[in-house]
């Protein structure tokens, strides 16, 4: 009895010691927590993001060729805050293998979440694009995501904290032999407000000139997009703002998600799989309509 009293004390003594140790360890970010993390990532593969909260890593993503690309391919960058990124509630992953995930320069097997976009849920993206595809509008799809949950439009804009990040991005692609055929613009529930919308128009114009200027034969897609939230009703102000910047040119308009209303969503912004469903089909829709 004695014995085993001493072992389990030496046991718990033990843990304790481990315990401040890797506390400690952590706290200071040494050598040894940096060998754990390495070993760690090894053996328990998890989610990596990049500065800006993008998904860089995901585990069980399945790398591939790069795509064969013809008149009939899409390359679509799809941008803006937390409902054009992987916020949503039900996951998709493409119904064949000319959908494809472009990032950092290489390919991946497309499913969600979309690297290059925050969040680890699903998007409307694979699932517009299977949209297409089975709709003969396309061959092939290249999904390029960048979204940022709770990103204003003024962050895009010039002088933004994003706008660097959006210039990076597209030199990314050209540099990787891509054209970006479609810009699929989903943002405007954080300018759902007097002042939001009162800046909206100008702070997209110069969005959209840097779209043109590296993709100059590319179409640009501006969702009406206004509601998140409990309590918060679309702003039918920012939707004309928004519908009215298909008047510049090579600008169409994209589905109004607004329409999708709070039984697609799961917490009164994002959302589930019947917002998804809906979300998608819009896309496929809009952009079908302007296929030439």
């Amino acid at each position: 009895m004695i014995r085993r009293i001493a072992l389990v004390a030496s046991v718990a003594a033990a843990c304790i010691a481990s315990l401040l140790i890797g506390m400690h360890s952590g706290s200071t970010r040494d050598r040894m927590f940096r060998a754990m993390q390495n070993i760690q990532r090894r053996l328990l593969p998890m989610p990596e993001y990049n500065s800006y909260e993008q998904l860089v890593a995901f585990p069980g993503r399945r790398e591939i060729a790069r795509p064969p690309i013809t008149p009939r391919t899409m390359v679509a960058f799809a941008f803006g805050q937390s409902n054009s990124a992987n916020h949503g509630d039900e996951k998709f992953r493409a119904s064949s293998p000319a959908v494809a995930n472009f990032w950092n320069g290489r390919y991946f097997a497309a499913e969600d979440p979309l690297l290059g976009a925050t969040g680890k849920g699903g998007s409307p993206w694979v699932l517009m694009a299977n949209k297409l595809i089975e709709a003969r509008t396309f061959d092939s799809v290249i999904l390029i995501s960048a979204g940022i949950a709770a990103s204003p439009v003024e962050a895009w804009t010039t002088g933004g904290n994003l706008n660097g990040m959006l210039e990076k991005r597209l030199a990314e692609a050209k540099d990787a032999g891509l054209t970006v055929t479609h810009f699929l613009w989903h943002q405007g529930e954080s300018n759902n407000s007097p002042a939001g919308a009162a800046s909206y128009d100008t702070a997209m114009q110069p969005i959209i000139a840097l779209t043109k200027r590296i993709f100059p034969q590319s179409k640009f897609f501006v969702a009406q997009a206004t509601l998140c939230g409990p309590g918060n009703v679309p702003s039918i102000e920012l939707q004309k703002i928004q519908l009215g910047l298909s008047r510049l040119p090579g600008v169409f308009a994209g589905p109004n998600t607004d329409e999708i209303g709070f039984a697609g969503r799961y917490d009164s912004c994002h959302l589930n799989a019947i917002g998804l469903e809906k979300h998608a089909a819009g896309w496929a829709a809009a952009i079908a309509a302007h296929r030439d």
